[in-house]
């Protein structure tokens, strides 16, 4: 999506480049963008952490999807306005649309002297091309095999509703300053019944939700509750993903994969684990019962000490001949998951002051002028 959402970016600023060379523009621009960097800084911080730490499924060249399944993906026509029950997902943007296409034709008429003419006529083409694109009858053959990025053709529609939302306000604007009180009760009324005709339950096959290709629940516990969905592995590490069958079969224990140790008082309760080791063989390798990711935190009698992943994708620890020593692993966010979160509130604070900018200059004014 962040791919398919710089492509639009990069249209419109295309669409919108005589603007751009406006000094006052482009310095708006640059403190835009700068805020958006901060206050996303908790998503793609932590996700640069991730996928610098270790081989995840997801960035595999694909893992996620080819360009022949990206392709076979694309919607009929039919999708686009109905669902039917052997449907695993809802793909409708409705009729509504259609009326607002209808719409458009008049608006259009009034738009063309304003203004935003321009972003108008653009976001429209964009909303169509948005749909057609997330269809089969749209070329994605001609580009490149890296088009699969996209994984799905459908998810053109989250672009299409952005685009659409706009001409849909613009749509009302020009209504509203040509409406009357009658016009007002007739559409208020057709809405109404059209919005009622929208509350329906969609038909589900009940055989769809019995399908579970790979039920990995039993990998992770919280209070008691097993909660888990892995859809098809893509955010597993890559070793684990190999080893799905042992992922479900092993048991939340400590595994001893080289040397001698004995294990006793294992308590693990979600996230947390405790357990009493002693090492009998100097560089004894233990696996610990978590998936590798990030931000695990593990001592042995109160000193940290570094993990790795072992071959079954799961945390391990090397540990050298020893006493009976207590070892103990916990989840911690890292300093960067933490650093980033300070950046995101930081920066919404600066959004805030910047869109009052205006209004902080005159209080600061008023209070000046009263010392």
């Amino acid at each position: 999506m962040t791919v398919l959402t710089a492509i639009m970016a990069f249209i419109y600023l295309c669409a919108n480049i005589k603007k751009i060379k406006d000094k006052e523009i482009i310095k708006k621009l640059v403190i835009n963008i700068m805020l958006i960097m901060l206050i996303s800084a908790f998503f793609w911080i932590p996700l640069l952490e991730t996928y610098n730490f270790a081989e995840y499924e997801a960035y595999q060249e694909g893992a996620m999807s080819t360009k022949e399944s990206f392709i076979n993906s694309g919607l009929e026509l039919k999708q686009l306005f109905t669902t039917s029950k052997d449907s695993t997902y809802v793909y409708e943007i409705g009729p509504h649309i259609i009326i607002m296409l209808i719409l458009s034709i008049f608006a259009i008429k009034n738009v063309v002297k304003k203004e935003y003419k321009k972003e108008y006529i653009l976001f429209l083409i964009l909303g169509i091309l948005s749909i057609f694109m997330s269809t089969k009858y749209f070329p994605w053959q001609i580009f490149n095999e890296k088009v699969s990025i996209i994984q799905f053709t459908w998810r053109m529609l989250v672009f299409s509703d952005f685009f659409f939302a706009i001409i849909c306000a613009i749509n009302m604007e020009n209504m509203i300053k040509r409406i009357k009180i009658a016009d007002v009760i007739v559409i208020s009324t057709i809405a109404i019944l059209y919005g009622i005709t929208l509350n329906r339950f969609i038909p589900v096959n009940d055989e769809i939700l019995k399908i579970n290709e790979w039920d990995i629940g039993s990998i992770t516990e919280n209070k008691n509750e097993v909660i888990a969905a892995m859809g098809r592995g893509e955010y597993l590490p890559v070793n684990s993903n190999k080893n799905r069958e042992y992922i479900l079969e092993r048991e939340n224990t400590i595994e001893i994969l080289k040397g001698s140790a004995n294990i006793q008082n294992l308590e693990k309760n979600g996230q947390k684990l405790k357990a009493k080791v002693k090492i009998i063989e100097d560089n004894a390798i233990l696996e610990l019962p978590y998936i590798y990711y990030p931000g695990y935190k593990i001592e042995l009698n109160d000193k940290k000490i570094n993990s790795f992943e072992s071959e079954n994708g799961f945390l391990a620890i090397s540990i050298n001949k020893t006493n009976e020593e207590i070892i103990e692993v916990n989840y911690k966010e890292t300093i960067l998951m933490k650093v980033s979160k300070r950046m995101s509130i930081i920066g919404i604070i600066l959004f805030m002051a910047y869109i009052n900018i205006e209004e902080i200059k005159k209080l600061y004014i008023k209070l000046k002028s009263k010392r």
